[in-house]
């Protein structure tokens, strides 16, 4: 079904930049199993969704559609403005490579998860946090 364009501009400017859905699930599971941290920390480059300041572990929660997951299909998907959105994705890629970078140089680790990962699998997400925190403590001690 075709949406007019009133009705995608109403989709779009309705999508929330943090405190995203899956945002939100992943705090919980880790708040639920004891981690405390901070949410959208803007005095860090790209102001990560979460942030473990003892760890120095950052974590981005990554939508499939606007970072890029599977680019084919988002061109098979994209019937209006194509290239416009084409450019966009590929700008949010580049810029969190170098987020990637900036924050490792100052000694983080970056973690990135995406959309769908959250949604099919929040355990075993969840999981692989607490594995990699418990080897960072592991190291430091």
């Amino acid at each position: 079904m075709k949406r007019s364009s009133e009705e995608n501009h109403r989709l779009m400017a309705s999508i929330r930049g943090k405190d995203t859905s899956i945002e939100v699930c992943l705090r919980k599971a880790l708040y639920r199993d004891g981690y405390r941290y901070r949410k959208n920390f803007r005095e860090l480059p790209g102001t990560p969704d979460i942030v473990l300041t003892r760890e120095k572990v950052c974590i981005f929660c990554d939508g499939d559609f606007f970072h890029g997951y599977d680019q084919a299909k988002i061109e098979r998907e994209v019937k209006t403005n194509a290239e416009f959105w084409k450019a966009k994705i590929e700008r949010n890629r580049q810029r969190d490579r170098q987020v990637d970078e900036l924050l490792s140089a100052r000694g983080y680790l970056v973690l990135r998860y995406w959309e769908h990962e959250i949604r099919q699998d929040l355990e075993k997400v969840v999981s692989e946090i607490e594995l990699i925190l418990t080897e960072r403590r592991r190291k430091e001690g």
